[in-house]
């Protein structure tokens, strides 16, 4: 393994600030393609993409909106507005989900850390192509109400929401990973 390869996992950070371009088709095809050679126990290949785009972005703000609905009990009417432009704060949302399947050796956790290790490789693929993003989640992501919204089955499970297009500005720095609370050498 290259240490160049290794400095660039090291210099991955979630970036907020997003605008135009994001990724083409073809791009996208790329990455999801490459993000597919996740480790996948049973070879069920849950892992399951949709795109949002454009003025289809208002779709997913829409969701949530309504979600907020349904959890608060008097929201003005105003503020839909606001809860449809989170949906906007970038040129494309990725929805990441699993599409769980009933497996006597790959248990329903199995299947949602394939979906996570394909959501970091699709990362790592937006970052070598230049482009930045943001791995999302939230209440939202975590109830039936959502995912009937969005049209997924009861058993599917979210697993983010990733806001993706051009970094806006470099990252003024990349912050060290101290691990001395979170490794543990177990030798002898």
């Amino acid at each position: 393994m290259s240490k160049e390869f290794i400095t660039f996992m090291r210099n991955r950070v979630s970036q907020s600030l997003l605008i135009t371009p994001a990724p083409t088709s073809v791009e996208w095809t790329s990455i999801l393609s490459a993000a597919s050679r996740a480790p996948d126990h049973g070879n069920l290949k849950p892992w399951r993409f949709r795109i949002y785009e454009g003025e289809g972005r208002a779709k997913l703000g829409q969701v949530y909106w309504q979600h907020a609905l349904s959890e608060v009990n008097s929201i003005p009417a105003n503020k839909e507005e606001a809860f449809i432009k989170k949906a906007f704060r970038a040129p494309t949302v990725l929805l990441v989900y699993a599409n769980i399947q009933k497996n006597p050796k790959v248990p329903e956790i199995e299947q949602v850390m394939a979906v996570s290790a394909a959501t970091q490789q699709v990362l790592l693929g937006l970052s070598a192509l230049g482009y930045g993003a943001i791995w999302r989640s939230g209440p939202a992501c975590f109830t039936q109400k959502t995912k009937a919204l969005l049209s997924l089955k009861e058993t599917d499970q979210i697993v983010g929401l990733i806001y993706v297009g051009t970094p806006k500005e470099k990252p003024s720095s990349i912050p060290e990973v101290d691990l001395e609370n979170h490794l543990e050498w177990v030798r002898d």
